[in-house]
């Protein structure tokens, strides 16, 4: 008879990772209700279909943390890497378009966004290289094959458009390699490489170019900053230490865009106040210290790349997100990983968290 032995994992990781999916949930109907009653004349819209992501994000998660080892990503990882890639290059073809731009594909009664598949993959394809070619790593040789991945994957994104998950997969890749030693002077060319293109791409599209320069004049003045990151910053202002109370903010009332996406995090904030804020905060610090600590208990190289690619993988989207909600960063949309309203998004981070439980179980042992 088929049997799980549960003990082996990190239960506290388990019961963490559930209670932040169940309060992102939460927090998406109250973020959400007022604008779907408004607009779409359901209140509940938004939170029955995060209810039905969260189902199957939590199946998502039982496979992947118990059911699949490993070690079979490693054995799959170049059919996972061009299976992704195939379906990104389809969705400049046959994608559906949603405010101008094109990143979903539809199946039947649903629709995917491969740039999310394509996060995961590239994770795993260059923990696998990592894990053979580890040698080669300091060398300029040894650069050429994951150059080649990475770029191969990132161009059809970045024609979507979509520069967001270029920069996010950008980053975790090149952490990735960092921690792998990769020569300096590759860190060098490749970091002046990263800012070219980008700044490439944000004077490319002029409502890019206008959202990086109120980024920049927001600097000297606050009023000059994006309407959306004004009124984040406003609900995060206003909910002082304590918050105002679940259910009782007042930028949700239509005055600050993607509340149940984006911009959950002032939502948060204004609502349940600094406290409520700063768990979600020391939530993703939490992340990161585990899976760092995690990596140096793994069995195998490839193992040890796989966890701290996830890792940096949510970590970093959660970075960028508190960022942008605050200021910091441009405005950019990337939702809060495991809070934000999300489909693809939700279950693709559920089941790369999952894989982050099935290896606890190695870190567990020691």
């Amino acid at each position: 008879m088929f049997k799980i032995d549960f003990t082996k994992y990190d239960y506290t990781l388990i019961i963490i990772i559930c209670i932040s999916i169940i309060f992102g949930s939460f927090m998406v109907f109250s973020s959400s209700v007022v604008m779907a009653d408004v607009r779409w004349a359901n209140p509940y819209r938004f939170f029955a279909k995060q209810l039905l992501w969260v189902c199957l994000g939590f199946v998502a998660i039982f496979v992947t943390s118990f059911l699949i080892d490993y070690k079979f990503y490693q054995k799959y990882s170049k059919l996972i890497y061009f299976s992704t890639l195939l379906s990104v290059i389809l969705v400049l073809f046959i994608g559906v378009s949603r405010l101008g731009a094109k990143r979903w594909l539809s199946l039947a009664y649903f629709t995917i966004q491969p740039s999310e598949l394509a996060k995961i993959s590239m994770i795993i394809i260059l923990a696998d290289f990592i894990s053979r070619k580890k040698n080669l790593i300091d060398k300029w040789t040894g650069l050429f094959a994951p150059s080649v991945f990475i770029l191969l994957m990132l161009t059809p994104i970045a024609l979507e458009p979509d520069l967001g998950a270029p920069i996010l997969i950008a980053g975790v890749c090149f952490v990735m390699l960092f921690c792998a030693g990769i020569n300096i002077k590759a860190v060098l060319l490749g970091s002046i490489s990263i800012i070219l293109l980008i700044a490439e791409e944000i004077i490319r599209k002029p409502y890019r170019l206008s959202r990086f320069k109120s980024y920049l004049a927001s600097f000297i003045n606050i009023d000059a900053s994006a309407y959306q990151v004004k009124q984040s910053l406003n609900a995060l202002g206003s909910g002082g230490f304590f918050g105002k109370g679940i259910g009782k903010s007042e930028m949700k009332l239509m005055y600050l865009p993607e509340v149940h996406t984006d911009f959950i995090f002032p939502i948060i904030g204004e609502e349940l106040g600094f406290i409520g804020a700063g768990s979600v905060v020391v939530f993703y610090v939490y992340i990161f210290l585990k899976g760092l600590k995690m990596s140096k208990h793994m069995p195998d190289t490839f193992a040890k790349y796989l966890c701290l690619g996830i890792t940096f993988l949510i970590v970093f989207q959660a970075i960028i997100n508190l960022s942008v909600t605050t200021g910091l960063f441009p405005a950019k949309g990337l939702p809060l990983p495991f809070i934000s309203f999300g489909g693809t998004s939700l279950v693709i981070n559920m089941a790369s968290v999952g894989i982050l439980i099935n290896l606890s179980q190695y870190s567990k042992l020691k």
